[in-house]
């Protein structure tokens, strides 16, 4: 196989590798390029790939390469990869448009089309304020950000999901429904995205505890998605996200929650939406991710966690597998990579990065935005699962997420033994953080390709994020009859003030 194949997608080392060498046994990893000579028919995988979805023939990318960065002109037409306004009319729209009546049977979804349209357009804008990370003077006091800036329709979106929120706590999906956990909390994401703080306000968090406290089930220690309602991981992270947005976090409201996440790990080491279940990737994240915000990774089995995680990337595609045999998905980019933020915060809390510091992160994040951006996005706006399927808003939304996610982890230091740079640290411009960083592990896009970035825990951006925070913090609720005040999470609130982030 010619050099130039591996070099599209895949970068020098390749995925498996990387966790060898985490794991310190010894094993020096073969390049990816060897691994893919040895299997013959991952070659002709390979090759196929770039030929249906890229160019026509090898020769036709040679002469559009240019030096380090992939040039798609010749392919797409279009100036930059990412087709930012195709997106961004897309998902406008989607908020916008009429619906035909054969659209009344996603009525109970009207909040989460919402969030996920909304996500997606702070995203793709270019109005981030990059002021709010810290400032050199290494005293951790934060610049204060400007207001977040307002949607056209800020006032539609804000009268919509208001008239949504139910009289006893909670949002429900649509009107004359009954409150579920999910519409509750793509509810909250959208209010804090719009970023309206007198919206926020306008939501009564004191029926919202007592609303999440109702759901809890007494037979597994976890959440029931609405009354009498199903059990299963994700809904505890939605309780945990919606508890941590809002400030309602207790430790009366998670009483037993540590044997009920225990009874979700499956035999591989991942998460399964319920005991006896097979590893999933967004109920893997849903687990990690509540338990660290909640400051309780000393729950996890990190090396088992981290082995089954790492497995999950097509070495072929460069997407996300959602289980083991499966196809790859562009909406498990998000789930994964947010996972991979959270993993990396674990190590953190355990002192794993001190004591034993690293090479290589534990994805080809180059790999990942390539599938993305060259396989997933459709010319007229939006994102699909995958080639040869049709673009919805859903994967838009996660597909972004990912991507965003995996541009901010693709940015590494040129010292090897630093970890990727956190999600609060990679606030500052994107231009800038380029040219701190090794030229072979750039990712293959131009600056005009970069987006927003977004929190790994609750994905939104962490400015809007910082922005309700703020407001939050003048109004904290005491919860409880012994007197306890509803916090953002332990984790969570260590996560931000490890990087130096203060209320200020």
């Amino acid at each position: 196989m010619d050099d130039h194949i591996c070099n599209l997608f895949l970068t020098e080392k390749g995925i498996y590798p990387w966790y060898i060498e985490y794991m310190g046994d010894g094993t020096e990893g073969e390049s990816y390029k060897s691994i893919l000579e040895s299997v013959r028919n991952n070659q002709i995988c390979y090759q196929n790939f770039v030929s249906d979805y890229c160019y026509s023939d090898m020769d036709e990318y040679e002469k559009h390469k240019t030096s380090n960065i992939i040039n798609m002109v010749g392919l797409k037409k279009y100036k930059n990869l990412l087709y930012r306004d195709e997106h961004l009319e897309y998902v406008r729209q989607m908020r916008l448009r009429r619906f035909p009546i054969s659209s009344a049977s996603n009525e109970a979804s009207r909040v989460l089309i919402i969030y996920w349209s909304v996500h997606s357009e702070e995203l793709l804008e270019t109005d981030y304020n990059y002021n709010i990370v810290f400032d050199d003077d290494t005293s951790g006091r934060s610049k204060k950000s400007d207001s977040a800036s307002k949607f056209v329709d800020s006032d539609k979106i804000i009268a919509t999901i208001l008239s949504l929120q139910y009289p006893e706590g909670g949002f429900c999906g649509n009107f004359s429904h009954m409150p579920n956990i999910v519409s509750t909390y793509a509810a909250v994401c959208s209010l804090i995205i719009v970023g309206d703080t007198e919206a926020l306000g306008s939501i009564d968090r004191i029926k919202m505890y007592q609303y999440l406290k109702s759901l809890r089930d007494s037979d597994t220690g976890g959440f029931q998605a609405t009354l009498d309602g199903e059990v299963d991981i994700r809904v505890f992270y939605c309780v945990v996200a919606i508890a941590s947005m809002l400030h309602l976090i207790t430790d009366e409201l998670f009483e037993k929650i540590d044997d009920y996440i225990l009874s979700c790990v499956a035999f591989d080491g991942g998460f399964c939406g319920e005991q006896g279940g097979e590893s999933h990737g967004a109920y893997t994240y849903c687990a990690v991710a509540g338990v660290c915000i909640l400051g309780k990774s000393y729950l996890l089995d990190l090396e088992n966690l981290i082995y089954w995680t790492t497995q999950r990337q097509s070495g072929v595609e460069g997407g996300f597998q959602g289980r083991t045999n499966k196809l790859i998905d562009s909406c498990y980019s998000f789930w994964f990579t947010g996972l991979l933020y959270c993993l990396k915060e674990v190590c953190r809390v355990r002192s794993i990065l001190a004591e034993k510091p690293f090479n290589h992160v534990w994805c080809d994040y180059q790999a990942l935005q390539s599938f993305l951006l060259v396989c997933c996005q459709s010319p007229a706006g939006g994102f699909r699962d995958k080639p040869g399927l049709s673009r919805d808003m859903y994967h838009t939304c996660y597909a972004l997420s990912g991507l965003s996610l995996a541009q901010k982890m693709a940015i590494h230091m040129k010292d090897s033994s630093d970890f990727p740079i956190s999600s609060f640290e990679s606030l500052g411009s994107p231009s800038e953080n380029f040219s701190k960083y090794s030229d072979v592990h750039t990712i293959p896009v131009t600056s005009n390709d970069l987006i927003n970035p977004t929190d790994p825990f609750l994905n939104i951006r962490p400015d809007k994020i910082i922005q309700a925070r703020r407001f939050l913090a003048n109004d904290p609720l005491i919860l409880t009859d012994s007197g306890e005040i509803g916090i953002e999470g332990k984790g969570y609130r260590d996560y931000i003030e490890h990087h130096h982030y203060s209320l200020a």
